[in-house]
């Protein structure tokens, strides 16, 4: 089976892929979008919020995000731990 040539191929649209906010599909943006998006990226914030965060709220982002980082390893190394345990006394 050989490569398919051009008019072998369908003309319908499996999946559309012109989203808002792509590369390529920046100039199809509407004209509030478009100064949305730049009042946005003057601000230097995230998209949706009103006023920038404080220190005090920025610390305690991290502060919530390494503890839950934490959990997770805590939970791999404990399993990681208990299959050792079951190795050398169950299986073995």
């Amino acid at each position: 089976m050989g490569r398919k040539k051009k008019e072998d191929l369908p003309d319908y649209t499996v999946a559309d892929m012109d989203l808002d906010g792509m590369p390529w599909n920046t100039r199809k943006l509407g004209h509030a979008a478009r100064e949305t998006e730049q009042e946005e990226k003057k601000a230097g914030q995230w998209p949706g919020l009103e006023e920038p965060l404080t220190g005090e709220e920025r610390r305690y982002m991290a502060w919530q995000g390494l503890k839950a980082g934490l959990l997770i390893g805590l939970v791999f190394v404990g399993a990681a731990f208990l299959f050792l345990l079951f190795c050398l006394y169950v299986w073995f």
